[in-house]
Formats: C-alpha cells, structure tokens, sequence
C-alpha cells in the first residue's frame, strides 16, 4: 500500500490582522485608502509517518501569528508598484499617485515587496514568507496553500511547493 497524504488545515482565530490599503487598477485608478480585518488560513499536504503524526505543527502556527502580528495596525503599501513613487525620511513614508500626495507616520507604513496590496498578492507574499522560513526546513510538506480573507465568504489562495 503507498505513502498516506493528508491534509493539515489550520486556522485560527489568531491568524488575523487589520491593515489600511487601497488596490491600484490602473496609472490614474485606485480606491480610497480603507482598512480591513483580514483572516489568514493555511493547508499543508504531508505524508503521515508510522506514528500516525503527519509533524507538529506548533511551529507553523507561531510562524503565521508572527507574519499576522508584522501587519497588524498598519498602511500596507506596494514597494515594487510601478505607479507609486515612494520617499521615506527619518520620521515619515511619502507616497504620490496620479499628482496626490500621502504622507504618513513612518512607524505606521508597511512597504511589502508585492506589485499591488490585493488579496492575491498578500496570500502570495505570506505564503512565501512561511515557506522560506528558517523553521520550514522541519515542515515535512509537499505544499503550502495560504488563504487571506479580507471580509466573510472572500478569499484568495496561493499553492506553493516546497
């Protein structure tokens, strides 16, 4: 008889964060700047040793509350867009768009290596967080599907392989 796959989903109330972003549609189109709770879940397909363990997975769930805890109460914040142009001092990040400008507290802005702060970016940039941190060595998983929700029944998966 062949290997047993399983699927292990956590999501847990803690796997949460509240951020303020707006999507860019276009060079001139975005929304306003709005705010989110966003809910975070994630599914890993595994083997089951002889145990009948697939791993423990105390380490995986502490990973995604610290990815939560990073984002939370903040401006979430495109660095690779190519329609924003970004300018940080000592105190305060810059952001100008289509001749607006927003400036806000430094301390309050998250700048994420994504093109756009969507749910499909967000799922991808968290996946690949939890996927190449130090502990994921000792995940024994063939792949990684994260969630991020921004309200009930709307969600956006990215499936990453070890």
């Amino acid at each position: 008889m062949g290997a047993c796959l399983t699927t292990i989903e956590l999501e847990k109330e803690a796997f949460h964060f509240s951020a303020a972003h707006f999507t860019l549609f276009s060079a001139t189109e975005r929304e306003n700047l709005h705010g989110h709770n966003y809910q975070v879940r994630c599914r890993i397909s595994c083997s089951v040793n002889d145990h009948g363990l697939a791993f423990d997975y105390t380490g995986i769930k502490r990973r995604i509350k610290e990815l939560c805890d990073a984002l939370d109460e903040c401006t979430l914040m495109p660095a690779l867009s190519p329609w924003l142009k970004i300018h940080e001092s000592s105190s305060h990040t810059v952001i100008e768009f289509g001749g607006e400008e927003l400036r806000l507290p430094k301390r309050d802005v998250r700048l994420l290596p994504v093109t756009n702060v969507s749910l499909e970016a967000l799922a991808e940039y968290l996946g690949k967080m939890l996927i190449e941190s130090d502990q994921a060595s000792d995940w024994p998983m063939r792949n990684l599907t994260l969630g991020v929700s921004s309200s009930p029944g709307i969600w956006a998966e990215v499936t990453l392989t070890k």
